[in-house]
């Protein structure tokens, strides 16, 4: 009875913990980020599968037409060996979706990673620490990173004056009107992406060989030693060799989109928060970042609308006294 209790309060714990966990945007963002990078590899799997449960099938009505002996024992024997290598693959297939995930998680990271250095720095000068601004340019957003480091470094002058006033934006940042295509981050995070994506194609590969294998290893103790049916088999390499590039084909695709959409993500998002920076310095103190559909990010902006806040509190009507 006791162990039923404690076994119910554990449940109770992980529900609690699992709330607390999907209320957080950054923790939900990197789950949703997980579970669709984890998604990938398992439909080309299951795509992979199906087509050699088609190819086996026709295999079997080949040899029922022809009236070989031995093929009873041999759909017997291969189904009952399938579920055995399909057990003994499960700690390997475990493994990868590990390595998946840890790839997905730390991707999302990065996606974030340039908008929490500005809400961190924020948050420290909302509390009235002593904060620094240093974004990786190689790997961060470009454009919102230059910008920012330009932006509080102004805004870190003006606070030893004690006065804002209106600043001449250079020319390159003022002829910017929409979000960019940043290649070196893209390409930056895609190198994580593209490391998953070896990993499915390295196993997707093992997988399919080790299957094809087997399938001969099994006809030659279960059938007749037939030219015309090791030659129907042996001729299959060809066909599973297509099955193996248009699973991955299509899952290199697949993880192209996700890339393209990943991006998108922060794009947008980067652009306003330079927008509203760019328009802040021009002497529009009202300016906020005010976000639609972007929940993860909307934390880090809440941030830096605060510190927009003090400064106008602080600064701007000091400049105009």
């Amino acid at each position: 009875m006791s162990a039923l209790v404690n076994t119910k309060k554990v449940i109770e714990l992980l529900k609690g913990r699992w709330r607390k966990l999907w209320k957080n945007d950054e923790a939900k963002f990197r789950i949703l980020t997980s579970l669709k990078m984890t998604s990938i590899p398992l439909f080309t799997f299951t795509i992979t599968a199906a087509f050699f449960w088609i190819l086996l099938n026709m295999n079997l009505i080949f040899f029922r037409a022809n009236e070989y002996r031995g093929i009873d024992a041999f759909g017997e024997v291969f189904f009952d060996f399938l579920s055995s290598s399909l057990t003994d693959l499960m700690p390997y297939a475990a493994l990868l979706l590990i390595f998946v995930n840890v790839t997905a998680i730390y991707t999302s990271d990065i996606l974030l990673r340039p908008f929490r250095l500005i809400g961190d720095y924020c948050e420290k000068r909302n509390g009235g620490e002593d904060a620094s601004y240093n974004p990786d340019f190689f790997t961060d957003l470009k454009l919102l990173s230059q910008f920012s480091e330009f932006f509080f470094s102004y805004m870190e002058t003006a606070e030893l004056n004690k006065a804002l006033h209106e600043v001449a934006v250079p020319k390159k940042y003022s002829k910017i009107h929409q979000p960019g295509f940043e290649k070196t981050f893209f390409l930056h995070y895609l190198l994580y992406i593209l490391a998953s994506v070896l990993a499915v194609s390295i196993a997707l590969y093992a997988f399919a060989n080790g299957l094809y294998e087997d399938i001969i290893l099994l006809a030659d103790q279960t059938l007749p030693n037939n030219p015309k049916i090791n030659l129907f088999l042996s001729d299959q390499k060809a066909i599973i060799d297509q099955i193996i590039w248009f699973a991955l084909c299509i899952s290199m695709v697949m993880y192209f989109f996700l890339a393209t959409h990943l991006y998108q993500a922060v794009a947008a998002p980067a652009f306003a928060v330079f927008a509203t920076m760019r328009s802040f310095l021009k002497g529009n103190y009202e300016q906020r970042v005010h976000l639609i559909g972007y929940p993860a990010l909307r934390p880090q902006t809440r941030k830096l609308n605060k510190y927009l806040d003090w400064i106008q509190k602080n600064l701007v009507k000091n400049s105009e006294n």
